[in-house]
């Protein structure tokens, strides 16, 4: 283990969940604990202890799932809400190891590549692409309720996991803004009473090597600690097409390290030391067509063939990332009396990142992008939640401290563009405030009202820039062109900043955006029956506005987007049916989308195409689930899901594709947004011996076609594809030792989940995973 390994962390908990709301998951456990939103993340005292999916799986039956929700046990058929639940070990069956694979078990949930790195997620087609480190998203990660304030921090959220948790639909009155697709909710293994450890160590191929563990226990009578961590390794898995080279090693080590006190009855105390780094390579692009603006040597570029490891690059710069994060983080619940409760929750987190992407697909150096940046986060929430006779009460309040500072340097030594290198910046500082209350009401025994607002401002401060790299090239081209808007000769020293403001003239741009929001929830619950739950919600959500990091030339490219906002209408049901041996959740929904922020363009009179961000006025989305667990025999395990999502710009919206070709995009679908989506799982388990029991499963996930942007050519479509992965296994009975041996992309599969224009002489597109297979030996003590 290197010397960067100083946060210390990881491995698997040992203690399996699935909601009742599981697609594709591939057991349930008895009675185990899934928090909703708003509850502590700790199961009651009285909680029933999860068990191994074998174990609940000899239980026969779809078993009873408790969930908490604001600090009260009840079935999962009593919350009116989609959620989505998988334990720890699931996860790992599944290889479910980053946010990214959520995909095979959420259906709903997307996953896009953007140009440089950061992760896009969305739900129910509901996400923000962008490429930038601060972009703020629509779909929020959390980990023990502590806030990831940007997506791209989210690599080390799967570290030695209970479980996960998506909620679907917009959460903002108790997870705030910037959530209005879902949030995804990881809950770390927790201290122990007594002394346990495990490992986990995976083999396969490109030489992968990934090496977690924990060790957890008592220090004293009122401290519990808890250390994981996990090194992941591995060797290229692609290669170049046109020369002898290859390249897409990973090497990733993640760390945590939690901290128990219970000095009373009434205090908890948890402490949260986590962080990772990462010196991976980044995935080279798959070259997808040459534009006519190219150099002649652009043009002689083969085109790659169709499979997921051929890609090209060139060999001027090492095309790796180097990132770190660390975050810390302090919860305190006190007890004021037994039906009230206080909780603080403080964080502060650290991000550094420097990276550089081969981002054209070419065997020479067309465009590539250096990433540079950083961010300094901090947060503080406090609230006050308990029980009046029939009432379930949370109050409380919030506020948080962004300090982003991001960059987007081009690098282009062959291309059309008439210079080498430029430096674009982007620095913003954020804050946000906020009050919220959320109230249910226990109407009758079978009929429950809920209701939530929350009160956001925030205010964020804005100054960018296009700096010309010292060579001159870029600070005359641009002096050229303001001499000839001026009609006087006009010249920018080299190194200077050189985007033009309104006069013409070298201009840092500052912007400030302040702005506020009352985001709200309504909803009815009918416990029909104690196994049948009818239910209906409408809430409101909101994301903030965003600028863009952006290589201005002009200061009209930093143009903000304003908030969007959606208002969702759900309707559902959850059902166990057939001596509890089908569990079935179904749900339809609406939602009215108002100014949905996306990358277009602008023309500006002078300058022409400007690449922007822009608001869609009104665009909506229609669409229903259907998730499914069904367990026939003993040892026999069958889930499935399914998501059909519908979206439309709704009116008149004139822009411009991704090629600048005007055209107004009534009625087409949301860029990234694939109608169908289904996942699927199965397991049979049975016993070698008294000492040994097998197991085998498999799984199928189904991405439907979409397209990458504005338009329909072509050329940015995604083509719809299945994957199927498979399983088989040995453990003991006790679930001390473990070795699984899998097979993912059994097929493998060509497919792609991102295709863009890249620079001014290429549309490249960002491959899937190509077939990997290998073992994981995991031992409990």
């Amino acid at each position: 283990m290197t010397k960067r390994a100083k946060y210390l962390l990881m491995s698997v908990s040992s203690c399996p969940l699935l909601s009742a709301s599981v697609a594709g998951a591939q057991t349930a456990s008895p009675p185990a604990v899934v928090t909703a939103p708003g509850a502590s993340e700790a199961p009651a005292a009285n909680a029933p202890a999860a068990t191994t999916s074998a174990q609940s799986a000899d239980q026969g039956g779809v078993q009873d799932i408790i969930v908490t929700a604001q600090k009260r046990q009840e079935t999962a058929n009593r919350v009116g809400m989609s959620i989505t639940a998988a334990s720890g070990d699931d996860l790992k069956l599944r290889g479910i190891t980053s946010a990214i694979d959520l995909v095979k078990i959420v259906p709903g949930f997307n996953f896009t590549q953007s140009n440089y790195g950061a992760p896009v997620y969305s739900l129910r087609g509901v996400g923000y692409y962008d490429t930038s480190l601060g972009a703020p998203p629509a779909v929020s990660v959390y980990v023990d309720e502590v806030l990831l304030p940007f997506s791209i921090m989210s690599i080390g959220a799967t570290l030695d996991l209970e479980r996960v948790e998506v909620l679907k639909g917009p959460q903002g009155t108790l997870f705030g803004a910037n959530s209005t697709g879902g949030a995804v909710n990881y809950i770390a293994a927790k201290p122990t009473s007594t002394f346990k450890a495990g490992f986990d160590a995976t083999y396969g191929n490109f030489n992968r090597l990934n090496v977690g563990g924990f060790v957890s226990g008592p220090i004293s009578d009122t401290l519990k600690a808890r250390i994981s961590f996990s090194n992941e390794h591995s060797g290229d898995w692609q290669y170049s097409y046109t020369h002898d080279a290859k390249r897409g090693k990973s090497d990733v080590f993640m760390g945590r390290v939690l901290l128990d006190w219970t000095p009373s009855d009434r205090l908890k105390v948890r402490i949260n030391v986590n962080g990772y780094t990462d010196r991976s390579d980044n995935q080279a692009a798959q070259l997808v067509a040459v534009l006519p603006s190219a150099p002649a040597v652009v043009k002689a570029q083969p085109l790659p063939p169709g499979n997921n490891r051929a890609a090209d690059w060139d060999d001027l710069d090492p095309y790796r990332r180097k990132a770190d994060f660390l975050q810390a983080s302090v919860r305190v619940d006190y007890d004021i009396n037994d039906a009230m409760q206080l909780t603080s929750i403080t964080a502060y987190d650290t991000f550094d990142r420097d990276s550089v992407t081969s981002a054209d697909g070419t065997r020479v150096q067309n465009f590539a992008a250096a990433t540079p940046g950083s961010s300094r986060d901090f947060g503080q929430e406090l609230r006050l939640s308990g029980d009046i006779d029939r009432v379930r009460y949370v109050l409380g309040g919030s506020y948080s401290y962004d300090n982003v500072k991001d960059s987007a340097n081009a690098l282009a030594d062959v291309s059309s563009l008439p210079f080498k290198k430029s430096i674009g910046t982007a620095n913003q500082k954020v804050n946000t405030a906020a009050i919220f209350g959320n109230l249910d009401y226990r109407f009758t025994d079978t009929l429950t009202l809920q209701g939530g607002v929350r009160y956001t401002d925030l205010h964020r401060k804005f100054n960018g820039c296009l700096y010309d790299s010292g060579a001159g090239d870029l600070a005359a081209t641009q002096s050229a062109a303001a001499s000839r808007l001026l009609g006087r000769p006009v010249v920018f020293p080299a190194g200077s900043c050189v985007t033009l403001g309104p006069d013409f003239l070298p201009i840092l741009d500052r912007e400030k955006l302040n702005e506020d929001n009352v985001s709200w929830r309504a909803a009815i619950n009918w416990q029909v029956t104690p196994r049948a739950l009818l239910y209906a919600n409408v809430s409101h959500g909101y994301k903030s506005g965003a600028f863009p990091v952006a290589n201005a030339t002009n200061y009209l490219q930093f143009a903000a987007a304003i908030q969007e906002d959606v208002i969702a209408y759900e309707a559902g049901f959850k059902l166990t049916a057939f001596n509890r041996t089908l569990q079935l959740n179904g749900a339809g929904f609406y939602y009215d989308y108002r100014n949905k922020q996306l990358r277009g363009r602008r023309i500006d009179e002078i300058f022409g195409s400007l690449n922007v961000l822009v608001n869609v006025p009104k665009s909506s989305i229609t669409g229903g689930e259907i998730q499914a667990t069904l367990r026939p025999a003993k040892g026999l395990t069958i889930s499935a899901g399914a998501t059909y999502v519908d979206s439309k710009i709704r009116g008149d919206f004139l822009n411009y594709d991704a090629l600048s070709q005007f055209g107004n995009f009534s009625g087409e679908a949301l860029p990234l947004t694939p109608k169908w989506q289904a996942t699927g799982d199965g397991q049979y388990e049975f016993a070698l011996s008294s000492e040994m029991r097998a197991f085998v499963g498999g799984s199928i996930n189904h991405q439907g076609a979409t397209h990458a942007g504005l338009g329909t050519n072509p050329l940015f479509a995604i083509p719809s594809y299945t994957l199927l992965d498979a399983r088989v296994g040995i453990e003991t009975p006790d679930d001390r030792w473990r070795l699984v041996a899998f097979v993912r992309n059994i097929t493998d599969k060509y497919y792609w989940t991102n295709t863009f224009q890249s620079g001014p002489n290429v549309v490249i597109k960002y491959t899937g995973q190509p077939r990997t297979f290998g073992a994981t030996l995991s031992y409990r003590y």
